[in-house]
């Protein structure tokens, strides 16, 4: 694998895509087919299938695969499809992986063992698990806020010895580390944000783009961030950060992917309830949310289906 090549074609902005459910929560077919069109349309490079924002937990096995093959089948070619296929079991993973591979998706990603505390040399066990399913291009997922566990600069370049994996969905804060993480690969390495709040930053440290929830209800302004950044002007690609910021600190005060989903419903996605244990938005917060985020620049809260 030249993982050059590879690591360019995955440079770009991601949305940490949503599943959409029904009122029964039933996986929505058509309004993730409409999501996918619009983000494509918005300049979204792809799109990151069944992580933590899509609910990729709270979804069965056989959910997860067809979630996987709506949006690699939508897409068409059209962008980049990551398929995050992390399960607490190993064999499970690398089942999703192969069937990741099968439908034509162009990378995995997958969180570290969680639930069991298997150390350094179960982490690399899983990975090579994983990795020996199929030949995809594998992206690590490192989320230590959720999984409680934290792939090390020592750790990663060991990782990196996996043929596939060739980088790293880095959703942290310390970019000291992630810097120091790009440094000790021995070949070419690509990592993409994960947390919205700080993509700037991670742009200026090394990231080659983001993968993220808020890019969901603001595609077009990440885009825009990115290549501003890219076109070097740094003083305004810094003013759209503080705006995407002030949009992501009252979407947090609700704590729930719901907060996202609600203003999604303003634009013309329907993309229902969240599955417990995840909550979802009553009326009464959904409109106090939108109140809020009202006149706050750089987010749309008309249809734009």
């Amino acid at each position: 694998m030249d993982k050059k090549s590879v690591c360019e074609r995955f440079r770009g902005v991601y949305p940490a895509l949503f599943t959409p459910f029904d009122k029964d929560y039933r996986v929505n077919e058509e309004e993730l087919r409409a999501l996918v069109e619009h983000h494509l349309a918005s300049g979204l490079r792809g799109f990151f299938v069944c992580g933590s924002s899509g609910e990729g937990f709270l979804l069965r096995v056989e959910e997860r695969k067809r979630v996987a093959e709506i949006v690699v089948e939508q897409t068409a070619g059209r962008g980049m499809c990551i398929i995050h296929v992390g399960h607490t079991s190993s064999d499970v993973a690398a089942d999703l992986a192969r069937h990741a591979e099968s439908i034509g998706a162009d990378g995995i990603s997958s969180v570290p063992p969680i639930y069991y505390k298997v150390g350094f040399e179960g982490c690399v066990l899983h990975y090579r698990t994983i990795a020996k399913a199929c030949g995809l291009p594998f992206i690590v997922y490192n989320i230590p806020v959720t999984t409680g566990v934290s792939v090390t600069t020592k750790e990663m370049a060991a990782l990196f010895r996996i043929e596939t994996i060739v980088g790293m969905k880095f959703t942290d804060s310390n970019y000291y580390e992630m810097h120091n993480i790009i440094e000790s690969a021995e070949e070419e390495c690509i990592i993409l944000s994960g947390s919205d709040e700080l993509f700037l930053p991670a742009l200026t440290m090394g990231a080659g783009g983001a993968i993220g929830t808020t890019q969901n209800i603001m595609p077009e302004f990440f885009v825009k961030l990115h290549q501003t950044y890219l076109q070097g002007d740094f003083e305004a690609a810094r003013r759209m950060q503080y705006q995407v910021n002030r949009v992501i600190r009252e979407l947090l005060a609700y704590g729930s992917v719901s907060a996202w989903k609600a203003v999604l419903k303003v634009q013309g996605f329907d993309f229902g309830p969240c599955r417990a244990p995840l909550r979802t938005l009553s009326e009464r917060e959904e409109a106090a949310l939108l109140e809020r985020l009202e006149g706050l620049e750089g987010l749309s809260l008309a249809n734009v289906r």
